[in-house]
């Protein structure tokens, strides 16, 4: 029987592109790799390789994702970017090696230093891979990772287990064997029994890893993950290693083995791009950089009017009226509708949102405090808001449409409280950008 969780949904299944394989795209003209925080290492007309470094911050450096030359620094909007114009050989940086070092002899600041210099970025969460492996304490016990797709229309995790087993089992031994941790768990659906068998081909010691089939249901994160199969809660300020376990993205383990074996960073990503007004839904391997409205021609362009694009999930994801752009560390998926209802309606009081919602918490309440135009910030009105996970089920669920999300993320927003708790010194820093100075020979790309 499969594990499960208290709420969520089980969202309606459009994986309309499950049976396409993954494929590399037309290489791009240009590629545009944002450098907000980022200091270029390269000068204009500077000729690169697949994988050079090309500017370096304090958390990770910047790898060009093509080989080619460096036009000089772009902007678009108040974000800045390093262009680089693609020659389409694939031309490999000299410098790139495997790690030649045997595994065993590697130590965990070794292995950590490689991390940060393949760029690596973990698929669960966004957080650079290196870091999340110095947080290990002596309590880590489990390491688990997620091969779950929980959104309605993205199969590209399907793909990269069902293609690249051996790579996804190499790099789960690699992060097992830095953290010191004997034991794996590769939570997936309960539906793709068959993409595990692929999986079990390249284990040699069936004992390293365990299983865990979830119910298909929606959200999945490392708290309705914990709460599934061992029925634990993370505590308020905690984090899943306290606790003992760490989680990791399947995408990000595969990049990790690949890495390891080639010496080349991550310069790209697996997007899936599906939805009603797509000619042909695929998933693809594309460069780090490329502009958005390349993957839209790849392919097919557009059979039906589209009146959403969603970049990310159904549930979570940005709505954009332009599909502008380009494709980071961070895509997942790009959803075309074909038509989408608007609602704004007044909460009834029926209390489907509390059913739904994985953290328990009581979103009609924060509906109706709204309608009333109290404070969002009022902390009696809106305890417990800071466990909210903006999943979005209470909208999903919602008979009238109320915009739920919206008023727990402009809630959270009056409190400091937003996932990202550096929003006010980004918004001031990009606010920063559109002061050009003028000696700055940046030029303005329209996406």
């Amino acid at each position: 029987m499969p594990l499960t969780f208290f709420g969520g949904i089980v969202p309606e299944n459009k994986k309309y592109s499950r049976s396409s394989p993954l494929r590399t795209i037309t290489p791009p003209e240009m590629v545009y790799l944002p450098i907000d925080e980022a200091t270029p290492v390269v000068t204009a007309e500077e000729t690169v390789g697949m994988g050079q470094v090309v500017a370096d911050n304090s958390e990770m450096p910047i790898c060009s994702s093509v080989s080619g030359i460096v036009k000089g620094i772009a902007r678009e909007d108040n974000i800045k970017y390093l262009a680089i114009e693609n020659d389409k050989y694939n031309t490999p940086f000299q410098g790139l090696k495997g790690v030649e070092k045997p595994l065993g002899q590697l130590t965990l600041y070794e292995i950590c230093n490689l991390l940060k210099q393949f760029a690596i970025t973990d698929s669960f969460d966004g957080e650079p891979l290196y870091k999340k492996l110095e947080c290990k304490t002596d309590e880590l016990k489990r390491i688990i990772i997620n091969c779950c797709e929980h959104d309605s229309y993205t199969t590209a995790l399907f793909r990269l287990l069902h293609e690249h087993p051996k790579e996804f089992i190499g790099g789960a031994k690699i992060l097992m064997h830095a953290l010191s941790i004997k034991k794996c768990i590769i939570v997936i659906e309960d539906k793709k029994k068959n993409a595990f068998k692929r999986l079990e081909n390249h284990v040699n010691d069936p004992e390293m890893f365990v299983t865990a089939y979830l119910k298909k249901k929606y959200p999945v994160n490392e708290k309705t993950i914990l709460s599934a199969i061992y029925g634990k809660e993370i505590p308020h300020k905690k984090t899943t290693c306290d606790l003992g376990y760490i989680f990791f993205g399947a995408e990000s383990v595969i990049q990790t083995y690949n890495s390891f074996v080639t010496g080349m960073p991550q310069i790209s990503k697996a997007v899936t791009v599906s939805g009603e007004s797509i000619a042909n839904p695929s998933n693809l391997i594309v460069p780090l950089g490329t502009p958005i409205k390349n993957l839209i021609t790849e392919c097919g362009g557009l059979v039906h009017r589209c009146s959403c694009v969603v970049n990310g999930g159904i549930m979570d994801g940005e709505s954009m009226e332009n599909p502008g752009g380009v494709v980071t560390a961070l895509t997942s998926q790009l959803i075309l509708l074909r038509w989408i209802e608007h609602y704004n309606g007044n909460c009834v009081r029926c209390g489907r949102c509390i059913t739904v919602c994985p953290m328990h918490l009581s979103p009609l309440d924060y509906a109706v405090n709204s309608e009333q135009n109290k404070e969002l910030y009022d902390k009696n009105v809106y305890y417990g808001i800071n466990a909210c996970i903006e999943c979005g089920c209470c909208v999903y669920i919602c008979p009238t449409g109320v915009p739920l999300l919206d008023i727990i993320r402009t809630a959270k927003e009056k409190r400091g409280l937003l996932r990202n708790e550096n929003y006010e010194d980004n918004k001031v820093k990009k606010t920063n950008y559109q002061e050009k100075d003028d000696n700055d020979d940046s030029f303005y790309i329209p996406f």
